[in-house]
């Protein structure tokens, strides 16, 4: 698409990747997609290395593939973690403005896989004269076809009777469909992802709090056996992090990116800075993997098989993650720009989180989780080193 080939008419693009470095890195962090701890960009290479699946191909062509493995190794550069050509020359972003076709995104705000930054990037890096639309749901990295609360299959139909049928129709889709997050089965059109001119600001406290690095063996080798121990815990307070809960006062209809404002000193020349910004309380919200609401019920046409009826169950539970963000703190200022880090010096930032639309009430409550390593997305490091954050000049600023 962004080569601006003639003849293509529409693009549906579910979870697509927009930069194969927000894959596989994070703001100068070597991180993993969500459910790959370790996997990185060469592992992809070697799974979708599909002549190796003959033995002839594999007999003339595996040596070959395997030296150019080793290149790849060498130049996707997962020791420092920076942005350089390897990662450049794989960012559609910099030819999407040659795009012509009419864009349908599918992506979902708790997708940590294919995280929402792709979307969000795309979606605003596409030229203004084309069409676009996203439809945003609150599930993790999935298909929507086949949802009770909204007939994607059927719009994407009526789009492609449209445009490549020549029919003529009024049918026109919003810009962003998104996905209500207070109650079920709810859509809402919207005009705009992100770009919004409210800002919500909270300071996140008054004092210096501290967050160890280090585990002992025992819960480092726990937590790295089953990451889903490590999320869990975190979620619970129970690992290395600095808790901060905010109480809203206000309706706040998020929309963009969160950025945290941050003050914060290492004791040794480096550091690594995991965050997650959470809804606290128990009550329904809506989880991230659907649900069968009934077996083989959908009639997808004589030649194919029935399909289950699916729905992202609203069920109750004591916290929902809304958005999360990691950062290498020599890159603090810019990926591009690799600073030092001064031992026990107060270093001045801010840290965006990855873009998402989520609303809150007034009443709720915000629970901001800051730690190092997260044991199912960075580089899992156990040195001795602690971070100290002076929340009295820190805070967190919400756009809607």
């Amino acid at each position: 698409a962004t080569t601006g080939v003639d003849g293509l008419e529409v693009i549906i693009a579910e979870a697509g990747i927009s930069s194969w470095c927000n894959y596989y890195r994070e703001n100068g962090l070597v991180t993993s997609p969500s459910g790959y701890p370790g996997e990185d960009f060469d592992s992809l290479a070697e799974l979708t290395y599909s002549r190796n699946l003959l033995a002839g191909d594999y007999i003339r062509c595996n040596e070959a593939h395997q030296a150019d493995l080793e290149k790849v190794k060498e130049k996707l550069d997962r020791k420092t973690g920076d942005y350089n050509q390897f990662w450049h020359d794989r960012n559609y972003l910099l030819n999407a403005h040659k795009v012509q076709a009419e864009v349908v995104f599918t992506h979902g705000s708790q997708d940590w896989n294919v995280k929402p930054l792709h979307v969000y990037q795309m979606f605003h890096a596409l030229p203004s004269h084309i069409n676009k639309h996203l439809f945003f749901h609150h599930g993790a990295h999935v298909y929507m076809n086949n949802w009770q609360s909204i007939d994607f299959r059927e719009s994407m139909n009526a789009l492609l009777s449209k445009k490549l049928l020549g029919l003529d129709s009024s049918y026109q889709l919003p810009t962003v469909i998104w996905q209500d997050n207070t109650v079920p089965q709810s859509w809402q059109g919207l005009d705009d992802f992100g770009k919004q001119d409210e800002l919500h600001t909270f300071s996140l406290g008054n004092e210096e709090k501290v967050i160890q690095n280090q585990y002992d063996q025992k819960d480092f080798d726990r937590y790295g056996k089953t990451y889903q121990t490590f999320n869990t815990e975190l979620y619970q307070g129970k690992a290395n992090q600095i808790t901060i809960d905010l109480p809203v006062t206000n309706d706040i209809h998020l929309n963009g990116r969160v950025e945290l404002k941050l003050r914060v000193k290492s004791s040794t020349n480096k550091g690594l800075l995991s965050a997650q910004l959470l809804e606290l309380g128990q009550k329904k919200y809506l989880q991230p993997y659907p649900a069968v609401q009934s077996v083989r019920t959908i009639d997808n046409g004589r030649y194919h098989m029935l399909e289950n009826l699916c729905e992202l169950p609203f069920t109750p539970s004591v916290q929902r993650v809304i958005s999360k963000g990691y950062l290498n703190l020599q890159n603090r200022n810019d990926l591009l720009r690799i600073e030092n880090i001064q031992p026990n010096e107060w270093m001045d930032f801010k840290l965006e989180l990855q873009p998402t639309i989520y609303k809150l009430k007034k009443g709720d409550t915000l629970r901001l989780v800051l730690y190092t390593t997260d044991f199912e997305i960075t580089i899992r490091d156990n040195t001795d080193y602690h971070l100290t954050i002076d929340l009295a000049q820190s805070s967190i600023t919400i756009p809607s």
